[in-house]
């Protein structure tokens, strides 16, 4: 029984888990079981030695706050830069690429933008004369050749001067100082009185004249009629205006490209306006102009063939059948293209003038000079 006994005890034990005692004559049989994991036995890996070995290794991702801040400020440092890059205002452009933009408007609207603000308008008169020569070569190359400016009596030299202001000189010009009832009298005191520059203030002041009477012109009304040997005051308002202009256009080369610009329109109007009724035989039109001639705004048509203009309109009632007044050139047949012999007139009108009208001193008065008595002064030394 006590055998039995000690036998229930042990299998208790193993069921329960817990190390128990056994008699030593019973140790053989008793196995003693414990609970928890064991770890399995680590086997050998086998490695091929013909697999290829593929390299895994990649970059740790930054997840810091102080490399998201960093990140943040590289990227906006980044877009402010890319924003400085691009132009916000007109003025941000190069200047030679500005000077080419400005090169193909028209010369009104240049004069426009000098009313942008301060920052415009020292550009384009810093760059004036480059701009108005890109216009004038563009636009108006044929009327810059036929409407040259007057020089102005400051650029012309001594020796040239003093013959231009003789009286001879003054009497032999008399017939064009005279006022007309459309151009202002030239001032001598001014302008060069040579005949090149005396016809190029005519000529000027003609078409700003002409330019200002397209309305009247246009509508078919006749334009007010001046009795000889009387000056109305509006008339001489306009004639002081026009004579301002052609003088700001000597020290403006834009004033004279805007100058250019109104005869052109003058031109193209007067050439498609033209009286056309039921059963009137349409003419061929003037230089063979087209309307989109007309839309481009350009001289070009002007090169093709045509009347000569050889005197300007002395009178206003000239303007009625004035189609196209373009002087200073002739018509070559042989090589049928257009001969302009402005250039060069004024050179030669001055040596002209210097030749022919140069004050001479008079012998008598060299030979006063050279017998002129000793001063009282030493007349008493010499006593």
């Amino acid at each position: 029984m006590a055998a039995g006994g000690d036998a229930n005890e042990v299998v208790q034990t193993i069921e329960s888990g817990l190390p128990t005692r056994t008699p030593a004559s019973d140790a053989e049989e008793i196995s003693i079981i414990t609970t928890g994991s064991r770890k399995a036995a680590r086997r050998d890996r086998v490695i091929d030695e013909d697999e290829p070995l593929v390299d895994t290794t990649a970059d740790l991702t930054l997840r810091s706050k102080k490399t998201e801040r960093a990140e943040k400020r590289l990227q906006k440092k980044q877009t402010k830069a890319a924003k400085a890059k691009i132009p916000i205002s007109l003025l941000d452009i190069p200047t030679e690429l500005l000077q080419e933009i400005a090169g193909y408007l028209r010369p009104s609207d240049v004069l426009q933008l000098l009313q942008v603000n301060h920052n415009v308008r020292d550009f384009i008169q810093t760059n004036e004369s480059a701009i108005a020569r890109d216009i004038i070569g563009r636009r108006y190359w044929v009327l810059s050749r036929c409407f040259p400016l007057p020089l102005s009596l400051d650029n012309v030299d001594s020796s040239a001067r003093s013959a231009l202001l003789s009286d001879a000189r003054q009497h032999t010009i008399q017939t064009h100082k005279k006022p007309y009832q459309h151009v202002r009298s030239v001032e001598p005191l001014k302008i060069c009185t040579c005949m090149s520059c005396v016809m190029a203030w005519i000529n000027l002041c003609t078409i700003l004249d002409l330019s200002h009477w397209q309305k009247n012109l246009n509508k078919r009304e006749p334009i007010p009629m001046i009795p000889r040997g009387t000056t109305p005051e509006w008339n001489r308002r306009l004639l002081d205006a026009n004579a301002a202009i052609v003088e700001k256009a000597m020290d403006s080369r834009l004033v004279h490209a805007v100058i250019l610009e109104n005869h052109l329109s003058t031109t193209i109007q007067t050439i498609f306006r033209t009286f056309r009724g039921k059963k009137t035989v349409h003419p061929k039109r003037l230089y063979h102009l087209t309307q989109s001639e007309a839309e481009r705004e350009t001289d070009e048509f002007l090169e093709r063939s045509g009347p000569p203009s050889y005197e300007p309109p002395w009178h206003r009632d000239n303007y009625y059948g004035l189609e196209a007044y373009v002087p200073n050139r002739k018509w070559d047949k042989v090589q049928e293209k257009w001969i302009y012999y402005a250039k060069g007139m004024h050179d030669n009108d001055l040596q002209w003038v210097k030749r022919w009208y140069t004050p001479k001193v008079p012998p008598t008065a060299v030979k006063e000079q050279a017998i002129e008595p000793p001063a009282r002064s030493e007349k008493i030394s010499e006593v």
